[in-house]
């Protein structure tokens, strides 16, 4: 056994809690029911203001509530009645300069604020959606999920975009005011800016959960919902506590009605007929 081993035991007979995780954040605001699942597992716990976050953490947001998390580094990540995001991972290192972030949001709406405090040439945080991952250096948007599809809308910064799916090709890079939809199996649409209207709309929708008209814009059905079943947004191949196994990637797909199938009924065949004598 070499030494480093052996004092590495010895550290942890003697400090147990070093061996788990720290916390990489806070709940700085929180507001109606908001539960968290550490390391994603049952039982769920009541989050109090002031909580600490760790890598692996699940949280839920009630249909009438909301919170936000305070990163390390000022980041912050509000989040919407009727949501759930996952904390996957968070590293940062003031004096090395370096940050990384991983976090997925499985339904719901969330607005992230990256601070611009690093001069990183790659970006350092990403957002992962059950369609979509977006990477960002510093800046300010907000994602809506949609049963197969991800809207992002970027109100400051840049924000790069693309299909979760490494095999579908493009990315989409927003600026200010600028938006694009990443759907199921489909490449980012072309950016297109945004009025001021709507951001006002996403900051309503982030504190109330209220459908309005910038979570539809164009969608089948008219104007998309904030909130859909999590049946219907499960991220392909995770397992979700809710429901207790793995959806499949077709079970996201809209569901289409195909009339069925009339066979006629059959007909008497013809008898000859025979002129009388």
């Amino acid at each position: 056994m070499s030494f480093f081993f052996h004092a590495f035991l010895v550290l942890l007979l003697a400090f147990p809690g070093v061996a788990q995780a720290a916390a990489v954040g806070k709940f700085t605001q929180v507001a109606g029911e908001v539960d968290l699942l550490k390391q994603g597992k049952l039982p769920a716990a009541p989050v109090k203001l002031g909580d600490g976050v760790e890598p692996g953490d699940v949280v839920r947001t009630k249909s009438q509530a909301r919170a936000q998390i305070t990163f390390m580094d000022d980041t912050t990540l509000t989040i919407s009645p009727g949501s759930r995001v996952a904390v996957e991972s968070y590293m940062y290192d003031a004096e090395k300069k370096q940050r990384h972030g991983v976090v997925q949001v499985f339904y719901g709406m969330v607005e992230t604020v990256v601070n611009k405090i690093l001069q990183a040439e790659k970006p350092d945080i990403l957002l992962k959606t059950h369609t979509a991952i977006m990477g960002v250096r510093g800046t300010k948007w907000y994602a809506v999920l949609h049963p197969i599809a991800t809207d992002i809308y970027n109100e400051a910064g840049k924000v790069c975009a693309s299909n979760s799916f490494a095999e579908v090709a493009g990315e989409a890079c927003l600026k200010d005011m600028e938006f694009t939809r990443v759907s199921f199996n489909m490449p980012p649409t072309v950016p297109t800016p945004f009025p001021r209207q709507e951001l006002l709309i996403l900051q309503k929708q982030l504190i109330t959960g209220a459908k309005g008209e910038a979570s539809g814009r164009g969608l089948p059905g008219g104007v998309g919902g904030l909130l859909p079943p999590i049946t219907q947004l499960q991220t392909p191949g995770i397992v979700n506590p809710d429901i207790g196994k793995p959806v499949p990637p077709q079970s996201i797909l809209p569901v289409i009605a195909v009339p069925p199938k009339v066979t006629p009924a059959p007909q008497p065949a013809p008898q000859p007929v025979f002129p009388p004598r």
